[in-house]
């Protein structure tokens, strides 16, 4: 499926708005000519809470630039497919888009799909920006030189997560993860990295992405007596995994990463929420970001411009803010570059620095993704909302 996204709005920053109906370009030197950027994302499939705000927000973000006069003087066109949440799909929207020759891709959700995609952008030269989790997709960076990626890494957010349940006391620990990549290297980081520093995994549960049930699971957790339970996952098992916390009374805290942190899961949870941690950038809690710092102005103008533009797929969640960020990114990329040419791009982005939705981006030749564990929270669930976790 396409959203077949190819509008491009707003005034040139000389000249009159253009309107494009012609086939993608084949390159980006005549005056005027549109950039166009392929992205695939999962807008539906088991990565839908994730896919289908992502590509909203690109979207969002084309628009806007557009409306500012574009970038170096050329409109921005963007084509986002969706790949259903399957690696296989993935790849084959990459390849039609490549036929397009964009001059980047931005994709996928999640990180099975985004690591299908990476040695087709790596093949073809030219930059891809993902919107997944893992670290796997960016490192090494010796073999991922044109790879880059949105969102906090895992390792970051696990970091984060465990520095909290330190705080707390939490150091024996029960997982249920998501039995994908982004699942077992979120396991990985409690189970391996987590043991030297000084976590203790009693009990190890997997659950399928689209499960129905995890009754069995949480009973397992329940008699290991663990002091907390990590659920590395996302929408739809997210919210299957609260349902059956609840229905066997569990008492143990329950704290999810990153993958649930949208409003989507508070709104379809209700109360059953309340008292949980679930780890986010900072989006969740616009409200406590000093309105002196750079990053607040860009929270409420996404969030409040997001909700009004995308009713059906609001309330806002970080995942909206990778495809807003990501679409900027490759914007400041082409400007900073003075060209489209795949290698200069890649190259502006190794030197990036962008102030976001979500987060300050300081990358490097190092570091493609740029953020760290400033750049996220815990939060706790109180009268279904977002808190800063104490």
């Amino acid at each position: 499926m396409s959203r077949s996204i190819t509008r491009s709005l707003g005034a040139l920053a000389l000249g009159l708005a253009v309107t494009v109906t012609a086939a993608p370009p084949r390159s980006a030197g005549a005056a005027n000519e549109p950039y166009l950027i392929g992205a695939t994302v999962s807008e539906s499939g088991p990565g839908s809470s994730l896919g289908r705000p992502e590509a909203d927000s690109m979207q969002m973000a084309v628009d806007e630039i557009n409306k500012a006069g574009g970038v170096n003087g050329h409109p921005l066109q963007i084509t986002i497919l969706d790949d259903e949440s399957n690696p296989t799909t993935a790849v084959n929207n990459v390849r039609k888009l490549l036929d397009a020759h964009p001059i980047a891709l931005l994709g996928s959700s999640l990180t099975q799909t985004s690591l299908a995609m990476v040695p087709l952008a790596t093949q073809a030269q030219i930059p891809m920006i993902s919107f997944a989790s893992s670290a796997q997709v960016i490192q090494p960076v010796s073999d991922r030189k044109w790879i880059f990626k949105m969102p906090i890494t895992d390792f970051h957010t696990a970091q984060t997560m465990q520095e909290f349940m330190k705080k707390k006391g939490w150091t024996k620990v029960g997982v249920i993860y998501r039995n994908d990549d982004y699942g077992k290297t979120g396991l990985g980081h409690f189970q391996d990295a987590g043991k030297k520093a000084g976590f203790e995994v009693v009990d190890v549960e997997p659950i399928a992405a689209n499960a129905s049930d995890a009754t069995t699971q949480l009973t397992h957790l329940k008699a290991a007596n663990p002091q907390a339970i990590v659920a590395w996952t996302s929408l739809p098992s997210a919210y299957v995994i609260l349902k059956g916390y609840r229905e066997l009374s569990m008492q143990t805290p329950l704290l999810y990463s990153d993958g649930a942190a949208t409003g989507v899961f508070l709104a379809q949870a209700g109360t059953a929420l309340n008292g949980t941690y679930i780890a986010s950038t900072k989006i969740n809690v616009a409200g406590t970001v000093p309105k002196d710092d750079p990053q607040r102005k860009i929270l409420d103008h996404y969030i409040v411009s997001f909700n009004q533009l995308y009713p059906k797929d609001a309330p806002v969640s970080i995942f909206g803010g990778f495809g807003y960020d990501g679409v900027y990114v490759m914007a400041r990329a082409i400007k900073d570059a003075k060209s489209t040419n795949g290698g200069l791009l890649r190259d502006a982005l190794d030197r990036l620095t962008y102030t976001g939705v979500s987060g300050t981006y300081r990358m490097s030749g190092g570091d493609h993704n740029g953020l760290s564990t400033f750049s996220i929270v815990v939060t706790q669930i109180e009268n279904g909302k977002f808190t800063v976790a104490k």
